[in-house]
């Protein structure tokens, strides 16, 4: 096997090589005709940090990169990550109602395990399920987050960062010692339904090139929250039960200046959580005693420099365990009591190399390795492991008019079992092209497309769980393009100050789609059915008017319209259909007033109906919904600290809606946060 690997390694680097041939000498052309006086020299300037509602990176880039700041997500209204989410076009969130409630994440409908998220710019996985569950993030601690589909001009990343269709990136704060050497920040968040958010942060300059911060918070909800139960003619308000969530979080941070041009940071991190599941509300039979204990730890390395004027580094290290335990109590199990365990153990390293032979030109090569094993009391005793081998070359080439960035990435999978069968192992070239171009020299216009193939393997629970697991399914191969145009427009001294407009045209097809088939109530099995064609459209719009002296106006708006067509069988009576839980039209907006005495924020969020199975009968539509919220909130300075204070009032119209079939969402809630920062 080792052997297979070194070959396969070999081929793949080959291959980057052969194309680092072609594009170099184009390169070094290029240069040859610019005279740069600055080039053979290393400048470091000081950091600075730049507040403003103006231009988003999503305007210049070559493919769709949404984004929000901190000062954007309070100004829009944004009450937690998912929320956050939702207000990105292309965006599908299931979400299972009630704080700290599982939320994944699905990206222009091609599944929760094509999107990775970074946290820090290295990559949290789950090889267990693949998916993320997103109520593990809170945003007090968020500086911003950004969402990628496909690939940009950002190419000094990590490989495994780049190997999903789409990636969303959380960065957290960065400390602030301009003014003093510690910063000191206590928040805490109340409302509705037993919510309880206390927050502390703490960030200490240790010396002229290190500092460390950590932070912790605790959240517990009882979410017992009324909805109303439809049976027939007659409708009852009931309480949703078995919805307690207790959860701990802390997070430790140490930052070194090792040099003028080098950085390195440590993080520690540890999640800890208790939650009842309610389980979906059926009629005359809304008892659920199911509960979950989830636990992570993570520590992880980052470290990057200049070598030289032209090459850059980037160096990363990461150790991951997770621990759930799910537990049932009923007579249907024997003994009264379903309990499964779970352990989850990674070993991660990466590194990337980007040379920069001029100003046009830049080429980056990156290689990641890691190492994930899963024990269960659930596989029968087989114990799962994985190796994972990617590598990445990447070409750039930015011009007065054209961008262009070109990218091949080889995956090897080696999968295997200490006991018991593994699964097939799989390997394969994806590549991808994005450009953009820009048709007018006096104008922000742009015109852009992109292309990438990407393939995901099987997770541990699709290859090894008992009853619907299959150790030969063939991995899911997605193809990517995207067409689109953006505009952005910046005056000053004009009553339209800002105005930021993106379209893109999209086309996705996923062969060898992973679906679960049953061939009765208990018993499943996975296997590659499915083609799936979608073909969609994103629209987003921000823009700033000026009112007044200290007056002004926020507008932001997204809009998607989606078909996604189970192309699998001709012959089959769903061939053509819209597949699960993805609406035709889905959209938000949010108006804010920013003024001197209380900003004013009003937002909506809408989607239209979803079939929640294959089978497109009235019985299994979901229909679809809007609900819109409102928030207030203010900064008070004073001498020596500053208090914000803010109020948010979350689906004021009380509309009864789910996002999943049977697990209804919040009405009418209310939350209040006051922090204080020292």
């Amino acid at each position: 096997m080792i052997d297979k690997l070194i070959q396969l390694a070999g081929s793949a680097c080959s291959v980057l090589w052969a194309l680092c041939l072609v594009v170099m000498p184009i390169g070094l052309q290029a240069q040859n005709q610019v005279t740069d006086t600055i080039a053979d020299k290393i400048h470091v300037i000081d950091e600075v940090t730049v507040s403003t509602t103006g231009r988003s990176r999503n305007v210049i880039s070559t493919a769709p990169t949404l984004q929000f700041t901190q000062k954007q997500m309070l100004s829009q209204g944004v009450t937690d990550l998912s929320d956050a989410l939702r207000r990105f076009s292309g965006v599908n969130v299931r979400d299972y109602g009630g704080a700290g409630g599982v939320k994944t994440v699905s990206v222009r409908s091609l599944g929760s395990q094509h999107t990775a998220v970074a946290y820090d710019g290295i990559t949290i996985t789950d090889a267990q399920s693949g998916q993320i569950d997103l109520s593990r993030f809170s945003l007090d601690n968020i500086r911003s987050l950004s969402l990628t589909i496909g690939d940009n001009d950002d190419i000094f990343l990590p490989a495994r960062t780049v190997a999903s269709a789409a990636v969303l990136r959380l960065q957290t704060e960065v400390p602030d010692f301009v003014d003093k050497s510690y910063r000191l920040k206590a928040e805490v968040k109340t409302g509705s339904f037993g919510l309880l958010n206390p927050y502390l942060r703490y960030d200490q300059q240790l010396g002229e090139r290190v500092s460390l911060s950590a932070y912790g918070d605790y959240l517990r909800a009882d979410n017992q929250y009324p909805f109303r139960l439809v049976n027939g003619k007659y409708v009852t308000t009931e309480k949703r039960n078995n919805n307690f969530i207790e959860t701990y979080r802390g997070e430790a941070n140490l930052t070194v200046h090792t040099s003028e041009t080098g950085l390195l940071q440590g993080k520690m991190y540890y999640y800890n959580s208790f939650r009842q599941l309610p389980g979906p509300v059926i009629l005359y039979n809304n008892v659920s005693k199911e509960q979950e204990i989830d636990r992570n730890f993570f520590t992880q390395l980052h470290y990057q420099t200049l070598l030289g004027s032209l090459w850059h580094l980037q160096l990363n290290g990461k150790f991951n365990w997770a621990y759930t335990h799910y537990k049932d109590v009923g007579n249907q199990y024997p003994g009264g009591e379903l309990s499964n365990y779970y352990y989850q153990r990674e070993y991660y390293g990466s590194g990337t190399l980007m040379f920069t032979p001029d100003e046009h030109w830049a080429l980056a090569y990156g290689a990641d390795y890691s190492y994930n094993n899963l024990n269960s009391n659930t596989t029968a005793g087989t114990r799962p492991y994985r190796n994972t081998l990617l590598q990445t070359f990447t070409a750039k080439y930015q011009g007065k008019y054209w961008l262009l960035t070109a990218r091949l990435l080889a995956s090897i999978y080696d999968n295997g079992a200490k006991n018991g069968v593994g699964s097939r192992s799989a390997n394969r070239l994806s590549p991808s092209l994005s450009l953009s171009y820009k048709p007018f020299r006096g104008q922000d216009l742009y015109l852009r497309a992109a292309y990438k193939d990407v393939f995901r393997v099987a997770t541990f629970s699709e290859n090894y769980f008992a009853r619907y697991s299959s150790r030969d399914i063939r991995p899911e191969v997605a193809r990517q393009l995207n067409v689109g145009v953006t505009y952005g427009l910046q005056q000053s001294n004009h009553w339209l100050a800002n105005l930021n407009i993106t379209a893109d045209g999209y086309y996705n097809r996923v062969k060898d789609k992973i679906i679960a088939v049953p061939f009765n109530m208990f018993f499943w099995t996975m296997i590659n059915l499915g083609r799936v064609d979608i073909w969609g459209a994103d629209v987003n719009v921000e823009a700033t008017v000026a009112l007044a002296k200290k007056h002004q106006l926020l507008l932001n708006a997204s809009y998607t319209l989606q078909s996604a067509s189970n192309l699998t069988d001709p012959q089959s009576q769903y061939y053509k259909n819209q597949i699960v839980y993805t609406p035709k039209n889905s959209g938000s907006a949010s108006l804010t007033w920013e003024n001197p005495w209380v900003n004013v924020v009003v937002h909506s969020t809408l989607a239209s109906a979803r079939y929640t199975v294959e089978d497109h009968k009235p019985d299994n539509r979901l229909p679809g919904y809007g609900e819109w919220g409102a928030a207030l909130y203010r900064f008070f300075k004073f001498q020596n600290f500053e208090l914000a204070a803010r109020l948010d009032g979350i689906n004021l119209g009380n509309k009864q809606y789910a996002i999943v079939k049977s697990y209804p969402m919040p009405g009418r809630a209310f939350k209040f946060t006051i922090s204080v920062t020292i």
